[in-house]
């Protein structure tokens, strides 16, 4: 099923409430750990061929999942917030040092950017084995990402657009705009999931044989999964 085909598919009432309701959790402390373990068990589902979206029934397995990406996010952004926090401390000192400390913090939204680069695989090598190690796994990811160069940034580069828009839905007043912005863009984050998802299986990455038959399920005939 193409990028198009599962957006769709995602509209059906049945699987549209799940990521409606991780989307009005997304921003919500705590709480949005559920909304990354959903993807990660999303990510799961696809892995294997599956159809469907998983369901919340697990909901102590998916907070505790989404614990653990959070973990991998924090790792991954480490450097960049390490130069912002060195940066902004150099701003509050002297003229000179806030001179070094600005060009700091503008090197840290780059180095950020690099960083976040890698996410994509890092989240799938995850979703698949559940383990901190391979997800750290720098030079295999990288190998990874060169089987697809291509597709890959030209996702990547959507999906910053995508997150881009949702930030601007912010502004609409009477946090009507916050709530509608969180929804999408945790949708945009469900999309990505799929789309990397999907690449990750094109790769030598993945440690499962997909079976052939699961490509050609269509959205009518759905299978649940929990």
């Amino acid at each position: 099923m193409d990028i198009i085909s599962f957006a769709r598919f995602t509209f059906n009432t049945r699987y549209m409430t799940r990521w409606i309701c991780g989307g009005l959790v997304l921003c919500i402390p705590v709480a949005n750990f559920f909304s990354l373990g959903f993807l990660s068990r999303a990510s799961r589902l696809f892995i294997i061929g599956g159809m469907g979206l998983p369901t919340w029934q697990d909901k102590y397995d998916t907070w505790i999942e989404g614990i653990k990406l959070l973990f991998i996010f924090i790792l991954y952004g480490a450097i960049p917030f390490f130069m912002f926090s060195c940066g902004f401390f150099l701003t509050t000192l002297t003229s000179i040092t806030a001179f070094f400390g600005n060009i700091i913090i503008k090197l840290s939204y780059v180095v950020l950017l690099v960083c976040s680069f890698f996410l994509p695989f890092a989240f799938a090598v995850f979703a698949e084995k559940t383990d901190f190690r391979s997800a750290l796994e720098f030079e295999n990811i990288i190998r990874g990402i060169k089987e697809v160069f291509v597709e890959y940034i030209a996702g990547y580069i959507g999906v910053l657009i995508l997150l881009y828009v949702c930030r601007l839905i912010i502004r609409i007043p009477y946090f009507i705009g916050f709530i509608v912005s969180s929804v999408l863009t945790y949708y945009v984050f469900l999309i990505a999931t799929y789309y990397f998802t999907e690449l990750y299986k094109k790769t030598t990455l993945t440690s499962l044989i997909v079976p052939e038959e699961s490509g050609t399920e269509t959205p009518t005939q759905p299978r649940a999964q929990g």
